[in-house]
């Protein structure tokens, strides 16, 4: 296995505070976007004194392609869009849901102005993925790879906001940590030791990063369990996916999930239908040598991690997945226009199905509730420079989570 590591430069970066200059349309309208690449609709509904219920819309856009997506203790809703086409605007916004009053760039909108030639360590480039914390910090993944090219050297990265929007750190990535051809995803953190999980659809991998000490690994990237299937046909709203040359897409190591105590990381290849999970102490043992871990990871390395990972049998073709306190992990179906789930014991469960839910894409848990975007790729494709479209808007929505004896 070749065996790729790096010391990431972890550097507290000071925030670009200002006012959006996002320009909200003029009028809002209750049942549609307004036309353009701005059009938006709030809902009022605030995200932290909602009743339970049936599947709800919290949000809508014309023209923003909501991929990312974190929520906040207090109730903050963010938002990203990776730069896939042209014409691309903002590629993380915070919306004020229950106000009429239209997102904002997040931090600023200097951070959200990134072109060719701009420091690439100071803004964003291709933001994937967004994560808020149970200490209230929200982190920002940017690969660096915009319409999957590159990565963008000095690009890869993963932020650390403050609840205040202060950047309190900035993992950066090499390219022993993003090589060439890779799209790092989705990630998870773990508070509790300080260790941040992020899949690697690209290439397919697990990269694991110590936050107490900026050092990453790569983990199963010559593992199968991280790889898309060979063959895999997905249809997805009612036609084959393919890409823009006709081919199939292969797409790896995608949705990533971490169990409540910490213990085990599931994943799995968006181009596959099996679920596997792999113990974190295998790979923080490796990450954090010098700290005594279970006897069995004593002196673990990146191709130890490959003994422990464990299958568990057959999904659904998902692009996002998360696990709750209960211990339900839940899925974004592809196939299916639904949400999925796998309960404790095993069994695979409808959360909600409905023609609205159009390639669901990133997960979040509020209030007893799961929220999931609609980024409805196989309708846009990628690198379109006229910029993103499909029939009816891209959305935030929201169901109750399962209650499991």
């Amino acid at each position: 296995m070749n065996k790729r590591m790096g010391v990431l430069a972890l550097a507290a970066l000071s925030a670009l505070a200002g006012c959006s200059s996002h320009r909200g349309a003029t009028t809002y309208d209750s049942t549609r976007p307004n036309p353009g690449t701005e059009g938006f609709v709030p809902l009022f509904t605030r995200l932290s004194t909602a009743t339970r219920g049936p599947l709800e819309r919290v949000v809508a856009f014309d023209g923003f392609q909501t991929v990312g997506l974190a929520i906040s203790q207090s109730g903050r809703l963010f938002l990203s869009s990776p730069r896939w086409h042209g014409n691309h605007g903002n590629s993380v916004v915070e919306v004020f849901t229950g106000k009429m009053q239209p997102p904002a760039s997040y931090p600023s909108p200097s951070w959200n102005a990134w072109s060719p030639g701009v420091r690439p360590e100071r803004a964003w480039v291709c933001v994937q993925a967004l994560f808020s914390d149970d200490l209230g910090r929200l982190w920002v993944l940017d690969p660096g790879a915009p319409n999957f090219q590159g990565p963008i050297t000095g690009a890869p990265k993963l932020v650390r906001f403050t609840g205040r929007d202060k950047v309190g750190a900035s993992y950066l990535f090499d390219d022993s940590i993003a090589p060439p051809g890779s799209y790092l995803n989705d990630v998870r953190v773990d508070t509790k030791d300080g260790f941040a999980w992020i899949s690697d659809s690209g290439l397919g991998a697990i990269v694991g990063v110590d936050l107490t000490t900026g050092r990453a690994m790569r983990f199963l990237e010559d593992h199968p369990s991280t790889k898309a299937v060979p063959g895999t046909e997905l249809v997805i709203g009612g036609k084959v996916w393919l890409d823009a040359s006709g081919n199939k897409p292969m797409v790896n190591c995608d949705g990533i999930a971490l169990s409540p105590d910490g213990e085990y990381v599931y994943y799995q290849a968006l181009t596959g239908r099996d679920l596997y999970r792999v113990p974190t102490l295998a790979m923080k043992a490796a990450l954090r040598p010098g700290e005594e871990w279970e006897g069995r990871f004593t002196g673990a390395s990146a191709m130890t991690v490959n003994d422990h990972v464990e299958p568990l049998g057959q999904t659904f073709a998902s692009d996002a997945m998360i696990m709750d306190e209960n211990g339900v992990l839940y899925f974004t179906a592809l196939e299916r226009d639904a949400i999925t789930a796998r309960l404790p014991s095993g069994e695979l469960v409808n959360v909600a199905a409905d023609e609205r839910i159009s390639w669901p894409d990133s997960l979040a848990i509020h209030g007893g509730r799961l929220y999931f975007t609609t980024a409805r790729i196989h309708e846009t494709g990628f690198g379109r420079p006229e910029g993103p479209f499909a029939e009816g808007p891209y959305g935030v929505f929201r169901v109750p989570l399962i209650e499991v004896e």
